[in-house]
């Protein structure tokens, strides 16, 4: 695999920080969604779009990630046992206890609306993270629901060792180019949707109508997402590259919300699941990382947020199970924000003893293979950690 030019292997821990706000967006989309689905209504626009929002932010920082840390010594095989190792024991844990839960004890499941129940066949894709390949909704949020974004994140873990050669040989001056051309597939994916056809998506939220299969295609197929991890590839690009940055970090969050409410106002819903904010996105992933290759104050280094930062894959896969629980044991009359302050804690304790556990022991014991025989390369001594 390539490798980036030697200014890329600078440490960017805000990058890390910011995985955390992404799944905040996620958990605040969920505690909203799963309250008022107790009553068969939906949250306001803006709360349930905050899901959609972190996702695209996942995927966006995952490529940019990725590209960062690339290793000249790397290769495909090593690179795929690092991110299978990576991706699969907390998931299936979380699934573990999912079914426990749910075909075990008889909870419902944490999913909203009147969205048909997923079937035996669906949980067991979802455990492999195959289940979104299948374009049925039975499937799609089958298992862990929000596992789902995993297998979009493995087909682009599948694609990276062959993307990358071609990214890294874009010429320095195309770069603009190729990230506004990555932007427009974004947004080509919702426009090819308005064609398709098929029952309603039962829901209140986004406006307009969506029907099931637009969602499937815009929202949970994998390859339409690809675009989104590209841009992050690109991205790393330009950040390596020293292309100047126009909009810091606090502007590009508030164009990220000017774009979000103005696209609730006058777009196709589908449009409003990834293109309307796929730009503002860029600009704050751009602009995050160069809070510390500028080595400008940043609230998202701080030890805090870092930490915060490492646990947001298990906070990811758990809040769902953990707010779920909550509404059904302890929930009651409970109003929205205070099961979102019982259930943070309990997911970011939960989320602590997976990333303790499962994830920090299966990544020390079986992301690396047998030594090769071959003498050792040293490596630059600021690697990031990979996404």
């Amino acid at each position: 695999m390539t490798t980036p030019p030697s200014a890329a292997f600078a440490r960017l821990p805000s990058l890390t920080g910011l995985r955390f706000v992404a799944a905040s967006g996620v958990f605040v989309c969920h505690v909203a969604t799963l309250y008022t689905a107790r009553t068969g209504g939906w949250p306001a626009p803006v709360c349930f779009l905050l899901g959609p929002v972190g996702v695209s932010l996942f995927f966006v920082l995952s490529g940019f990630v990725l590209t960062h840390s690339a290793r000249e010594t790397d290769t495909a095989r090593s690179f795929w046992r690092r991110r299978i190792v990576k991706i699969y024991p907390n998931h299936l844990a979380v699934w573990v206890i999912i079914m426990v839960l749910v075909r075990g004890f008889g909870m419902p499941r944490p999913l909203p609306g009147n969205l048909p129940a997923p079937t035996v066949p669906g949980d067991l894709a979802n455990a492999l993270l195959v289940h979104t390949l299948v374009p049925l909704p039975q499937f799609g949020l089958a298992g862990n629901g929000v596992a789902w974004s995993l297998t979009c994140e493995l087909l682009f873990y599948l694609l990276f060792p062959l993307l990358l050669p071609p990214v890294m040989r874009i010429r320095r001056g195309w770069l603009p180019l190729a990230a506004g051309a990555a932007a427009a597939a974004v947004w080509a994916v919702p426009l090819l949707s308005l064609g398709l056809g098929g029952p309603l998506f039962e829901q209140g939220s986004l406006p307009g109508k969506v029907t099931e299969v637009q969602m499937m295609f815009v929202y949970l197929f994998p390859p339409g997402r690809l675009p989104e991890f590209v841009l992050g590839m690109i991205l790393a690009r330009m950040h390596a590259g020293g292309f100047p940055v126009r909009v810091r970090a606090v502007p590009s969050a508030g164009l990220l919300c000017a774009a979000l409410l103005l696209g609730i106002a006058v777009l196709p819903a589908p449009f409003l699941l990834a293109a309307v904010t796929v730009v503002p996105v860029a600009l704050l992933v751009r602009a995050t990382a160069a809070l510390d290759a500028q080595g400008r104050r940043s609230v998202l280094r701080t030890p805090a947020m870092v930490l915060l930062g490492d646990l947001s894959y298990a906070f990811y896969l758990a809040h769902a199970t953990v707010i779920a629980v909550v509404l059904y044991y302890l929930g009651g009359a409970w109003g929205p924000v205070r099961l979102a302050a019982v259930s943070l804690p309990v997911t970011l304790a939960v989320s602590w003893l997976l990333y303790m556990r499962v994830e920090r022991p299966c990544m020390r014991r079986f992301s690396t293979g047998r030594p090769c025989p071959r003498p050792a390369v040293a490596l630059p001594s600021a690697l990031p950690e990979e996404e």
